[in-house]
């Protein structure tokens, strides 16, 4: 009995053709559009020739397993994932480290998720000492081998405001005497003429910068507003060339809306013409804010996102997205790469995140909240907490819904923060909209053709 895979995926790529990925074969095959749409409509497989069937089966999108056999052998190979995981891991040949300098800004979103922090937690500012004593007694514990490459992230609040400078200084101080260190900061960029000597494409300064934005700037500046409620949108954009001019990496990361992809459409239209899209120092990525699921979008905003988002990746030669390791799938076809079986660096050891209070946390959006904290630096110790074991957990094997899903390997089980909050626990599966920027991700590379297969 041949059935269709459980695990299979498919993305409409155009001219008629389509991309059949499989979610557990990891095979990516270029079949007609009509052939995908027959293939997830059910398991009627008589369109198909005998040399076909049997070429789908070979590659996994057709299958002889029953449903509870297939999710079986799933299972093993996730397993075989999450062992070698294991191993490259020790290797500790990547680490991530950031820094909340402060949990203050000058900005008051409001959509914030930082805004229910207590008012002590706002004033703190991380101080050049903190930094020292960090370098010298925590780091090793944090990270027992020295990764061969170190990603060092500002993060706040707004880290780039000016009573942050001491503690920048002896952050980018380290990262000059060790060749491995890169720095990077998200800011709101609205103080970044004040700290731009600390900005730089050489070693010791900040090389590559996060900037967002809401939109075009009619919904931007109704949302990203300080207190006084002064538009920022223009002085935001004079940063953006700003960091051009200082030839680093500038990311532009463009929140989605519920009920407001249009704004995100005429927003690339204005980077497209003030000549910043397509810059060779700019890459620009969607990310949907918490208000945003997918599911709620009409068919209209549903078009409207995927025609913006290959219009951006076929101007930009790279597609709008935090998936972008997608491509990796691609090359999969002719070299190993071990799929995702986390979402993100929670749980994983290689990434921390460490506040002025001296608090270690694994997600951004829980730092602050010392209830989640996974530990703690004190006297010239380390402190781990249960939390950091219960995080090591959340991978595919312990979250019952991801595993049973096709995108399950692209995705890795969705944002366990979210999962936590909108579904009671972190071994939920918080899907948001994973598997459309996964599709589009991948028909973006695919069209791109740097790949072959």
């Amino acid at each position: 009995m041949i059935r269709v895979s459980s695990y299979l995926n498919n993305v409409d790529i155009g001219n008629g053709t389509s991309l059949l990925f499989n979610g557990s074969t990891l095979c990516i095959d270029q079949v007609p559009t009509k052939y995908a749409h027959q293939m997830s409509n059910g398991d009627d497989l008589s369109f198909l020739s005998l040399e076909e069937r049997q070429h789908l089966l070979n590659r996994g999108h057709l299958t002889t397993f029953t449903p509870r056999k297939e999710l079986g052998e799933f299972r093993k190979l996730v397993r075989l994932i999450s062992e070698k995981s294991a191993e490259v891991g020790k290797k500790q040949e990547f680490g991530n480290l950031s820094f909340i300098l402060t949990y203050k800004c000058n900005l008051s979103c409001s959509y914030c998720f930082q805004k229910s922090l207590s008012d002590k937690s706002k004033t703190a500012v991380m101080s050049g000492e903190f930094v020292d004593d960090f370098f010298s007694n925590y780091f090793r514990q944090l990270f027992p081998k020295a990764p061969k490459n170190l990603s060092i992230t500002l993060f706040g609040g707004e880290p780039l405001l000016p009573a942050n400078r001491e503690a920048i200084a002896r952050i980018l101080a380290y990262a000059k005497k060790h060749s491995s260190a890169k720095v990077f900061v998200a800011t709101n960029a609205t103080t970044l003429s004040a700290m731009a000597d600390l900005i730089g494409p050489e070693r010791g300064k900040i090389q590559s910068v996060q900037v967002t934005f809401d939109g075009d700037r009619l919904l931007h500046d109704e949302n990203r507003i300080p207190v006084s409620g002064k538009p920022t949108f223009d002085a935001m954009i004079a940063s953006v060339r700003h960091l051009m001019q200082l030839k680093v990496g500038v990311g532009i990361r463009v929140h989605i809306h519920h009920g407001r992809l249009e704004a995100a459409r005429k927003f690339v239209e204005y980077l497209e013409k003030e000549k910043i899209l397509g810059h060779p120092h700019v890459h620009i990525y969607f990310s949907p804010i918490n208000t945003f699921s997918s599911e709620q979008n009409t068919v209209e905003d549903f078009d409207t996102f995927c025609q913006t988002f290959q219009e951006v990746a076929a101007k930009t030669n790279f597609p709008p997205s935090s998936f972008d390791y997608m491509n990796s799938f691609l090359e999969m076809q002719t070299k190993k790469i071990l799929p995702k079986v986390r979402y993100c660096g929670l749980g994983s050891g290689k990434f921390h995140i460490v506040d002025p209070f001296g608090d270690i946390y694994n997600c951004y959006e829980e730092a602050g909240h010392k209830n989640r904290r996974i530990g703690s630096c004190s006297q010239g110790k380390l402190k781990r907490f249960e939390l950091n074991k219960t995080y090591a957990k959340r991978h595919l094997l312990n979250l019952p819904e991801c595993i049973r899903c096709s995108a399950a390997l692209f995705c890795g089980g969705g944002c366990p923060n979210e999962a936590r909050i909108q579904n009671g626990s972190i071994f939920k599966s918080y899907c948001h909209q994973n598997k459309e920027f996964i599709a589009q991700t991948l028909k973006a590379f695919f069209i791109r053709k740097e790949v072959k297969i």
